[in-house]
């Protein structure tokens, strides 16, 4: 779209010149509009889940009650993965909820091997909490103690 138009488009929604913005993910990248209560987003079991949250995060910005759809298509079999971010997103809206999302992120996801070169690792078999203790505790063995 033209920057223009686009221009355009935005000044009418955010002054009510027009009810319904129909965009692509870019607006989860800070769009603040204070009107904005509503969002549908279609197709939600392909999002991560921190897209999820940023989306949700671009409706109720103001003093108007919000709603988020995650909409999916009716008969269709989503992965276990997906569910899981499903899930998360719907357990997980209250204000300041981030850092919950952000932990189950993890989870889901996994963190990979930390230090290494490969994706995956030791840390699937023991949750991230315990990786960084044990990986802590191993670092510190091997540091020379401060009050020697």
């Amino acid at each position: 779209m033209p920057p223009k138009t686009l221009e355009s488009i935005m000044h009418k929604f955010i002054h009510g010149e027009v009810d319904v913005l129909v965009s692509t993910t870019i607006i989860e990248s800070g769009i603040d509009i204070r009107n904005a209560n509503t969002l549908f987003v279609n197709r939600a079991d392909a999002f991560g889940l921190a897209e999820l949250y940023q989306l949700k995060g671009r409706v109720g910005r103001y003093n108007r009650e919000a709603y988020a759809y995650f909409l999916i298509p009716k008969g269709h079999v989503t992965t276990a993965d997906s569910d899981k971010r499903l899930n998360a997103i719907e357990r997980h809206s209250y204000l300041g909820s981030g850092f919950s999302i952000a932990m189950e992120d993890l989870e889901i996801r996994g963190a990979g091997n930390l230090l290494g070169t490969e994706q995956s690792g030791f840390v699937m078999s023991v949750g991230f909490d315990l990786y960084c203790r044990l990986l802590k505790d191993a670092i510190d063995s091997l540091t020379p103690s401060k009050t020697s």
